[in-house]
Order: structure tokens, then sequence, then C-alpha cells
């Protein structure tokens, strides 16, 4: 190879392993996934706890769960496994009518807020209209209290959401 061609590559190839590293985001294609608790989220989907990922690892990312394999909890960026978790049962119900999202069941912090449409739920609580959450956004499609600036973080697609006691 000649000298100027092998420096132009070397030259190219430093280059490339200096440019910044995308962030990682969770995949919006599990949406559907989100906080119901089945064990169905795929790694690289958003989650509310570890019970919602097939891997059993919901890893803290930039103040967001995303599921993530056992092992890479560390990895770009992630903060490891245990986000949202504490004592989960699976569908739980608030009265006598699952939670919405499949959580937020009676021993679940905020459980006494959900669908009381007083705005006393606090961010990241189970929430069934806007109205329950005292930043006034119940997210999409997961009813859970989010920050306005954050409704289309994560997986979420905005203030709204509608669930029913």
């Amino acid at each position: 190879m000649h000298r100027s061609t092998f420096s132009a590559v070397f030259f190219f190839a430093i280059s490339v392993l200096a440019l910044p590293s995308p962030q990682l985001t969770p995949d919006p294609a599990g949406n559907q996934n989100i906080g119901n608790g089945a064990g169905g989220q795929f790694i690289g989907g958003a989650c509310l706890s570890s019970a919602d990922c097939a891997s059993t690892c919901c890893a803290t990312l930039n103040g967001a769960g995303i599921c993530s394999g056992i092992g890479a909890q560390f990895q770009a960026g992630k903060q490891g496994c245990g986000f949202g978790d504490r004592a989960f049962t699976p569908n739980p119900v608030v009265g006598d009518a699952p939670a919405a999202g499949g959580a937020g069941g009676a021993g679940e912090a905020g459980s006494q807020n959900v669908g009381k449409g007083d705005g006393s739920q606090f961010i990241t609580g189970r929430c069934l209209s806007d109205a329950d959450c005292a930043s006034g956004c119940c997210a999409n499609p997961i009813g859970a209290c989010s920050a306005v600036a954050a409704a289309f973080e994560s997986g979420k697609q905005g203030c709204g959401f509608v669930g029913t006691a």
C-alpha cells in the first residue's frame, strides 16, 4: 500500500473512532409492553419495572427505564437493573378493577391517588386521566404521570391517557 494511501486510511479510521456514539433511547416498537408487568418487553424497549422485561432487567437510563440484558445493564450510559422495581403483583387491582396499565395495586406507592382526578398523583405514579396528575399529564399509552416536557420520551406518546377504574 502506498504511504499516502495508508496515512489517509489510518486518519479516516481514527476519525470514525473519535465520533461521538449516538445516545441510546428506548425503541418505541414495544410500547404495548410498557407497564403491563407481563414480561413481554424486548431488550431496548421502555419499561416501568423489571416485571415488564423478558430479560427481567429494567435498567435506569437518563431517568427512565429501558429493558437490558443482564450483564449489559451498565453499558451505554445505563445505571443498572432495578428501575421502578418495588413490590410488584402482576395485574393488581385498585378497588374492584385493574389499575391503568395493569399496575398500581393497593400496595404500590401512590395507588390511593389513581382515578381521584384531584391532581394529587406524583410523576411516574399510575393515572387514569390528566386530572389525576400534579403535572397535568397522564402519558399514553402507559397511564403514568409524566412531566409535560418529557411526555414524548422513553416510548411515551404524549399526555391525555384515558383509562377506566
